[in-house]
């Protein structure tokens, strides 16, 4: 019920699409996530698309299109709880943009948890939860804390 999405997984031999739907149940339904994850725009990028082999662990693909492949394939599992930690450091600002929307509307219903500091994905959360020393320093919108709350505000837009 819950899948935590390492971001430093691996990618394995094959295809981008045969990365994608390793952990989905139907492999012909791969477009919304990794439209959602941005993974389709890799798979433009690549001679063959999504077809083209990414080599043992992706060493063909840079860091950002590996973590956009490796998010989607999260995404394709559809867990209803999914725990993702950083998708997005290697990419960015405008990708990372339109990931956060896309991942923001593809889970839209479901339970997801994100561990980031990333002002893009905290801004299309309903609820965040501010740790501070390891303890809750403070709950709400992104909006509300980065409007109200001095650390969450340091932290974020550090």
């Amino acid at each position: 019920a819950v899948l935590v999405a390492r971001h430093d997984a691996a990618l394995f031999e094959g295809s981008l699409a045969a990365n994608v739907v390793a952990a989905g149940e139907d492999p012909t339904a791969a477009g919304p996530a990794m439209a959602a994850a941005d993974a389709d725009e890799v798979a433009r990028a690549l001679p063959y698309g999504a077809g083209t082999d990414v080599g043992e662990g992706g060493r063909s693909l840079s860091g950002g299109q590996r973590q956009r492949v490796l998010l989607a394939r999260a995404l394709h599992a559809a867990p209803p709880v999914l725990v993702v930690h950083d998708p997005t450091t290697a990419v960015d600002a405008a990708t990372e943009a339109r990931i956060a929307r896309g991942l923001g509307d593809f889970r839209r219903g479901r339970t997801t948890v994100v561990v980031t500091n990333s002002p893009a994905l905290l801004a299309v959360t309903d609820h965040v939860v501010f740790l501070d020393g390891g303890r809750v320093g403070a709950e709400g919108t992104h909006e509300e804390l980065a409007r109200t709350h001095e650390t969450y505000r340091g932290t974020v837009w550090a």
